[in-house]
């Protein structure tokens, strides 16, 4: 999982987002450090971002 670049797909943030754990488990889940928005990894990345625009 690669958080550098990453970019939140809500408020466009370039900070570092965190991990997301649950009772000391991580699950995959990334949270932005200005928003506390909550999404899949692959949601931070901006390449996939560029894709889902693509394909509409």
């Amino acid at each position: 999982m690669k958080r550098a670049g990453a970019v939140c797909p809500k408020c466009g943030s370039t900070k570092s987002p965190h991990k997301e754990k649950i009772m000391g488990q991580d699950t995959q889940d990334l949270i932005c450090a200005d928003c506390k928005h909550v999404g899949w990894w692959a949601d931070f990345q901006p390449e996939n971002k560029q894709e889902k625009g693509s394909e509409s």
